[in-house]
């Protein structure tokens, strides 16, 4: 690792334009690890381009920067693009017609998939966030941590880590947080922002979700959905969905938790979470999807009732080789 990082200090170094691009439907992790190796860019006078193809969710606007992060971006030409948290070049959506300009490309991840890019890779399956190999970075180029790089890589931890409860958590883990917290970093702040801090719609449509919560007959698998009626009539947006896989996540005996989401007009998003010993990533690449072991997500075409019918088939299959009951009807 450290001569990965090293490759990746001196093409940082003979750089000035960078661009940095998250995943598609971002969380804390992607947008957090951006941010954070952002600013310390700037600090090293790059010219940086933050891009996020879904934008900011309201729960992570309170991070420091989010405000100069793009959809989308007319430049080309970089000498250098960082991508972060993302499995392959497919899920940074619009991002990719920039990215793929820059002379030389970083990915920077804790996912090992089967769509490997760029020609310096940090990437490490051990470490339980992007946010921890930013910080490895950060530190590497010798950017002092300030109060605004380490909020944005403790969002980037505690919302991959589900505040440092999941398997992932690491001894490094926790080292790193301490770090974070003695840069600044407002661990109890962030975690009401992320967990605590919710829009009325939001908690209405967790009510939706819910009322349609299911089980296999054997208890293996639990899965909910959204309508498109559901976000219309409660004036809400799919942004307002973050966190409620976890909730079904939580029925007592479930190995995997799913949330269908049919986005009004567009397509069906899947959210799959899973405990110890599922791969649910393996799922979702079967749709072209991606994530890691106990969080993935792909998206498919409508009507609902089918992507349900293929996820939940795909689940089964997974989980015991077809010896789970049939999913009801």
């Amino acid at each position: 690792m450290k001569q990965v990082l090293q490759r990746a200090v001196e093409a940082i170094g003979g750089a000035h334009r960078v661009v940095i691009a998250s995943h598609v439907n971002p969380d804390g992790d992607t947008l957090g690890s951006a941010l954070a190796i952002g600013r310390a860019l700037l600090a090293m006078g790059k010219e940086v381009t933050i891009l996020s193809h879904d934008g900011v969710p309201e729960i992570y606007r309170w991070m420091p920067g989010q405000e100069y992060i793009q959809r989308t971006t007319a430049e080309r030409a970089f000498d250098l693009a960082i991508v972060c948290d993302t499995g392959t070049l497919d899920r940074i959506g619009d991002a990719r017609a920039a990215v793929e300009t820059a002379r030389s490309t970083i990915d920077i991840d804790h996912h090992v998939s089967e769509g490997a890019f760029g020609q310096i890779r940090i990437v490490n399956p051990r470490a339980a966030a992007t946010g921890e190999l930013a910080y490895a970075l950060i530190r590497a180029l010798g950017v002092p941590i300030d109060q605004a790089i380490a909020d944005c890589l403790m969002c980037a931890i505690v919302t991959d880590t589900g505040s440092f409860r999941f398997l992932n958590v690491t001894p490094n883990t926790l080292r790193i947080a301490g770090a974070l917290l003695k840069a600044g970093a407002r661990l109890s702040l962030i975690g009401d922002l992320v967990f605590e801090d919710r829009s009325l719609a939001s908690l209405k449509l967790l009510g939706r979700a819910l009322d349609a919560l299911q089980v296999t007959p054997d208890g293996a698998i639990a899965w909910a959905h959204v309508r498109a009626e559901d976000y219309l009539e409660l004036g809400a947006s799919d942004e307002d969905t973050e966190g409620i896989v976890n909730h079904i996540r939580s029925v007592r005996g479930a190995r995997v938790g799913i949330l269908f989401r049919e986005i009004p007009g567009k397509k069906v998003r899947i959210s799959l979470r899973a405990k110890e010993g599922v791969d649910v990533n393996r799922i979702a690449a079967v749709f072209g999807g991606g994530g890691h072991m106990l969080a993935a997500g792909c998206t498919l075409d409508p009507p609902l009732e089918k992507a349900e019918e293929l996820v939940l088939n795909e689940v089964r299959r997974h989980l015991c080789k077809g010896e789970l009951a049939d999913v009801p009807t």
